[in-house]
Formats: C-alpha cells, structure tokens, sequence
C-alpha cells in the first residue's frame, strides 16, 4: 500500500494537514499571549492566521480522505487480482468449498481489512502527528510542563501495547477465522432452513447462531483490551495536568493566557492522546490481519491429482464404443493435429472420472472444463434448469475452445432436455473434442484400444 501513489498522496496530504492545524494552534496562543500582553492589535492578526490555517487545514484533510478511498479500492483489486491468479493456477484448487471460501474472504474480509488497514495507517500518522506537533506547540508557548506530561502518558501507553502485543496478535488471526467460519455458515443455514425439514432448520439457525456468538465474543474481548489501553494514559495525563496546575508556581500571568487560549485544543489533545492509544493496539492487530491476507491462498484445500489415481477410470470413444486408456487419451489430445471426436469417461462414484477431466484441463489450457459450478453465462433469469443447461452449453460450445470438458451435464435433467443438449454435442463433436462425465451411464463399450 505504501508504494501505491494514491497512499502517497493521501500521506502528504495528511502531514500538510496536521503542520497547517499545528501552526493555527501556535497562532491561537500566541493571540493568548499577546492578549495577556497587552497587544491588543496583535490578536486580530494572530485570530485572523488561525482561521485561514485551520480551514487550509481541514481542504487538506478531505483531499486526504479522498486519496485514501481510492488507494483502498486500488489495493482491494490488486489483492483480489492476485488471489485468484494464485488459487487458479492449479486445478488442485477446484472444489465447492475453495470456491466458496474465496468468495466469502475476498468479499468480507480482505474487502473490510484492506479498506480499514488504508484508512488506519493515514489515521495513525495524522493522530501522532496531531500529538506531536501539539506538543511542540504547548511546550512553545506555554512551557514544558504539560508537554512532558503528555508525553510521558504515551509512553506508558506504549509500553502496555507492547507487552500485550502477542495476546492482540492473536486476537486477529481468531476474529478473521471465526468471521470466515460465520460467514460459511450462512449459506449452509439458508439451505437447512428453506428445503429442510423443521429440525433441520432449528439445527442451521442454532449452528449459524453459535458461530456468529463465538465471533462476537472474540472481537468483544479485543474491544475491552483495546479500551483499557486507551484509558489508561488519559486517567495518567488529566490526573497530571490536574496536579501540575492545582500546585505549580512555573505560570504567568501571559502564559496562563495562552493556556486559556489553547484549551480547546487541550481537550483535543487529550481526544488524541485517548486515540493514538488504540492506534498503538491496533497496530500489531492490522499487521497480523495484513499477514494472514498475504498467507490465505497457502490455506486452500490441495487435492491429489496424480495419474496413479486414475486406475480405476477408463475412456469410451463413444462412436466406435471402443476402450481407451486415460493417459492414452491425455497423448491423444496432446497432438497438434486432433481433430473432433467424442468420448466418455467411465467409472464407479469416486474414481477418479472429475479428477481426470481436471488432468486434461490442467495440461491443455485451451481446453473448456463444464461443471456443475462453472458458470460461463450472467443470464438465465427465468429460465428452467434444463433451459439454463442448454444455454450453459451452447455457451461453451461458442468459445471457440478446441477441447470441451464436460462433468455430469445431464444431471437433474429430463430426457427432452438431455437428447437436445446429446444432439449439440454430436453435431459438435464433428470439430472439437468433447469428453464427458455422463450422470447417467450410455450404451456399454465392448472393445479395447
């Protein structure tokens, strides 16, 4: 994100933000001072600095805003780009539940941790530099007092952040997991709930219900920890200023003015302070989020795809019903010159017939692969589950692809339906090559090739 321009952009916009603002408190208090001077004619001067810098200011803090929306968005597709090019590299990857887990991780949790994580580094810098500049400011004009106090409560805030470090870090790994987990969880409710039984609906409603609780409780736990860090140095700094003021002998009458004059910048200060403090325990939460979004693809179901499990799955040319061997037909297909024909893969329930169609796909990227899940059409409201099937196909069979693969078409399909889709392919298979997994077996090979 740092490389990104749109971030550096929206940095520099922030930092000229925070040295305008810190200048228009500097003249504010100079006005105090000046008033408590006696140099009535100074203070319009120094009033009229205040404004114009506080309003130049808040023009740099929206552009900030700006270029920090576009930087998220910009690393969002980034990020997304990446992740699918990473979990479709291999058809290893291709099953329902990796399918599904990128879907949901993409359009929950990276979506929500790439936009926060953008809009969190801008905030840090702009609160610390708030902070900082601030305390330049007071220790300026009023003395060095309250800016050590200040100060010092921040670096007892800090060392807090840094001993709980560990404990926040896991903190972020079991939100993202039992968000992920929730989420997961609401499709398979939705399935129990509309076409099961009541039981069944009881149990997705219960299931959905403890997963939600689980990952409301983690990030409640993380919340109070994050409140207490934040606290802990304000209760330190007002109990200070408090003590500072009640008893210290070290203020002018001018500098009293000043202190006057910025106290509405004081309890800013302290909204700051209370704000750089969660900053600091969320640092480490945002890192181990960013991590664990680099990490994801690494956490994807891998399936064996090897030749050796095939043993069991033949190949049927359908024309001449002959028999042919799966890494015969891989060679087969592997020729520059292979012209159409049509074959069926063969096989008991587990065998391995949809792991040798992935095979075929993975060595031949030109090939079409047709699932139950792929889908190569936005369209199809309306359409009946054999009307959509048959778009599907026809679909397909425009692509232009020299090889089509295809996984149980025919599933769920009536026989009007099926002998339509049969009869594209037939008339297809005369220019392309078309191998399929029937859900319903066809005719009997009776040769051997």
């Amino acid at each position: 994100m740092d490389s990104d321009w749109r971030m550096v952009a929206a940095f520099g916009f922030t930092i000229t933000q925070q040295v305008l603002l810190a200048l228009s408190t500097y003249y504010i208090a100079q006005a105090g001072l000046a008033l408590g001077d006696g140099r009535v004619e100074q203070v319009f001067v120094f009033v009229t600095l205040f404004f114009l810098l506080a309003l130049l200011g808040y023009v740099a803090s929206s552009a900030a805003s700006l270029f920090t929306n576009l930087a998220s968005n910009a690393a969002w597709h980034r990020y997304s780009f990446s992740t699918l090019v990473k979990s479709t590299a291999s058809l290893r990857y291709a099953s329902d539940k990796n399918r599904k887990a990128i879907s949901q991780w993409l359009g929950g949790e990276a979506l929500s941790t790439l936009g926060y994580a953008c809009e969190f580094y801008i905030g840090f810098v702009s609160v610390s530099l708030n902070v900082a500049l601030t305390l330049l400011v007071f220790y300026i004009s009023i003395g060095w007092q309250i800016a050590l106090v200040m100060a010092a409560s921040l670096t007892v805030s800090l060392l807090f952040v840094i001993v709980l470090r560990h404990r926040i870090e896991r903190s972020a790994g079991e939100m993202q997991r039992r968000k992920l987990e929730a989420l997961l969880t609401v499709e398979w409710t939705w399935g129990l709930a509309m076409f099961g039984s009541r039981a069944m609906r009881q149990q997705g409603f219960s299931e959905l219900d403890d997963k939600t609780g689980r990952y409301f409780a983690e990030v409640n736990r993380y919340v109070a920890l994050e409140q207490a860090v934040a606290c802990l140095p304000i209760i330190v700094a007002t109990v200070s200023v408090m003590l500072l003021l009640e008893y210290s002998s070290l203020f002018t009458l001018a500098s009293m003015g000043a202190l006057v004059a910025v106290l509405p910048r004081s309890l800013q200060v302290f909204g700051s302070v209370h704000a750089l403090s969660i900053y600091l325990s969320q640092f480490y939460l945002v890192r181990a989020k960013l991590r664990n979004l680099e990490a994801f693809s690494s956490t994807l179901d891998d399936y064996n795809m090897s030749l050796t499990s095939l043993q069991a799955v033949s190949v049927c040319e359908t024309d001449s019903t002959r028999i042919i061997l799966p890494l015969a037909l891989i060679q087969r297909l592997s020729s520059p010159e292979i012209g159409g024909g049509r074959y069926t893969v063969t096989g008991k329930n587990g065998s391995g017939k949809s792991t040798f169609l992935k095979l075929i796909k993975q060595g031949l990227p030109d090939a079409l692969l047709m699932t139950p899940d792929a889908k190569f059409s936005g369209k199809g409201e309306g359409l009946s589950t054999g009307q959509l099937r048959i778009q599907e196909v026809e679909n397909a069979l425009s692509s232009g692809a020299p090889i089509l693969l295809l996984d149980e078409w025919d599933a769920n399909l009536d026989e009007d339906n099926s002998n339509a889709i049969d009869s594209l392919l037939d008339k297809a298979a005369k220019q392309i090559i078309i191998v399929e997994v029937r859900h319903v077996r066809q005719g009997r090979a009776v040769s051997s090739l």
